[in-house]
């Protein structure tokens, strides 16, 4: 079972290796993988959405990052409103703080399960829980339509924002999924967990208010003591 480490802009010095091993996976999907982006020098993938405003959770197991989301408030430019507009011909690209845009997931290989107990329905989980602990009402973006059955499947509502496109041989859609706590109790059923996958370290500030400078600076002091205890809970890598 992973743990979902919550990152951030305030927190992400706690995490270098793991956030650099989260880069460097990206490359591997995106680009080798799925080839979406051409190669980067570094081997490393980012876009012009890895700002301050996102807030990632790195799926943790056995020492190794093994999934990802990035979550980005669509009241901030982000990937929808810059680049898939069109697909949002039904309901209007969403632009509010309390929905959340979610892109950049992958799973590891040897961890792509075809079992619905699997490592990328335990990250589906950890994203609820985030969601539903922070008080957004919608996570979601553009898809490929695969997903959709898996929404279906954990008993989501997810909604189109338009009508799905074909891209290089495969089928994308803009939909989104209704947060709550109904969504949250039937995808931990079916894991058969009852205790939270998220770990917070560090600096945790409302998802909603990323760019408010007052909230950050209140927990970052929130957040100073408790966290010299904390440094030691991650494997050193190597």
């Amino acid at each position: 079972m992973i743990a979902a480490h919550v990152v951030n802009a305030q927190n992400k010095h706690l995490y270098e290796n793991e956030f650099d091993e989260f880069l460097r996976r990206r490359h591997d999907f995106f680009v080798h993988q799925k080839h979406w982006r051409p190669p980067s020098p570094d081997g490393r993938e980012l876009d012009q959405f890895d700002t301050d405003a996102a807030t990632y959770l790195l799926g943790i197991e056995g020492g190794r990052v093994v999934t990802s989301a990035r979550l980005s408030p669509t009241s901030e430019p982000h990937m929808v409103s810059e680049i898939f507009p069109h697909m949002c011909e039904k309901s209007g690209v969403p632009r509010r703080a309390d929905w959340a845009e979610w892109t950049r997931t992958f799973v590891v290989p040897d961890k792509r399960s075809t079992g619905l107990r699997g490592t990328l329905t335990q990250l589906c989980c950890a994203v609820m829980e985030y969601a539903l602990n922070e008080g957004l009402s919608a996570v979601g973006g553009v898809q490929e339509t695969y997903f959709m059955p898996h929404h279906g499947a954990l008993k989501w509502r997810a909604e189109p924002m338009g009508m799905a496109l074909e891209e290089n041989g495969e089928w994308y859609i803009v939909a989104y999924i209704e947060v709550n706590e109904a969504a949250l109790a039937s995808v931990r059923e079916i894991l058969r967990i009852e205790h939270s996958l998220l770990v917070r370290r560090g600096v945790q500030i409302p998802f909603v208010a990323v760019n408010n400078s007052s909230q950050i600076l209140e927990a970052e002091n929130r957040n100073s003591v408790s966290d010299q205890f904390r440094l030691a809970e991650l494997p050193v890598h190597t």
